[in-house]
């Protein structure tokens, strides 16, 4: 399954996205594999900064961040979240990577990007051409519960069997042609989609499988009601899940 494209994101999947990321433990994860790296970095390039899951908690560690992001809905609520923060030192360039000019950084971070870290991307080279001191990856490992539920769900509605976005693997064997040797340090964390009712899930899950009929949406009322978990009044999609983070350095000796 390949990264969704800035079209894939309406206000409101990224009203859902920035509504899971308020309760995950995600950035405290990802930060701390990579706190050896982050030591003495005055700044970072986050490509594909989404909504600001972790250009946002960066930016509160240091001097300057620049959020490349693509899709204009997760720009403008990355900027809309920065000014409610009082985050003047997030400068967010709504642009895919190779688009804007983007002058060299401490650290350069890319997360949940598969197209620009999978085997054969020129992304691994060019960022420790652009990162002063080292650069940082985060890859889903392709291990931990099914995500949303769609190994059960696209056979059922869409037809057809629902492929992860690869394996972090094929990022290692990518940086070990260019001679990298990584540091790797496999993450656990809770991404967990709040609800305010089964009503309100159904719209999620059908907008993400892109699917309408009030035929789907009784079958999805049936099957989210055995599997959500209640939330005080409302309702959890239990999602955990495991990722590699991924980091070396660019200047002196790679570790």
């Amino acid at each position: 399954m390949s990264t969704p494209g800035e079209e894939f994101w309406s206000d409101r999947k990224v009203a859902w996205y920035r509504r899971a990321l308020a309760r995950s433990d995600y950035a405290g994860k990802v930060l701390g594999a990579i706190a050896p790296l982050l030591a003495g970095c005055n700044s970072v390039l986050d490509v594909g900064a989404g909504c600001g899951a972790l250009a946002l908690p960066l930016a509160e560690r240091v001097r300057c961040v620049t959020a490349l992001e693509p899709a204009p809905a997760m720009a403008k609520a990355l900027r809309e979240a920065a000014g409610a923060r009082g985050l003047g030192n997030i400068d967010v360039i709504q642009a895919r990577w190779g688009e804007a000019r983007i002058s060299r950084h401490d650290m350069v971070v890319c997360a949940h990007v598969g197209g620009l870290i999978r085997s054969g991307a020129t992304f691994l080279q060019e960022a420790s051409a652009v990162a002063r001191q080292g650069v940082a990856l985060v890859r889903d490992t392709g291990k931990g519960a099914d995500k949303f539920f769609f190994r059960e769900l696209y056979p059922r509605l869409l037809g057809r069997p629902y492929v992860d976005g690869g394996s972090y693997e094929e990022t290692l064997e990518e940086l070990a042609h260019l001679g990298i040797s990584p540091t790797v340090t496999p993450v656990g964390y809770r991404s967990d989609q709040p609800f305010a009712d089964l009503e309100e899930a159904c719209d999620f899950w059908m907008e993400y499988l892109g699917v309408e009929g009030n035929g789907v949406r009784t079958f999805l009322r049936g099957f989210l009601g055995e599997r959500l978990l209640h939330d005080g009044a409302g309702w959890i999609a239990p999602y955990d899940k495991q990722a590699a983070v991924i980091w070396w350095r660019v200047k002196g000796d790679r570790v």
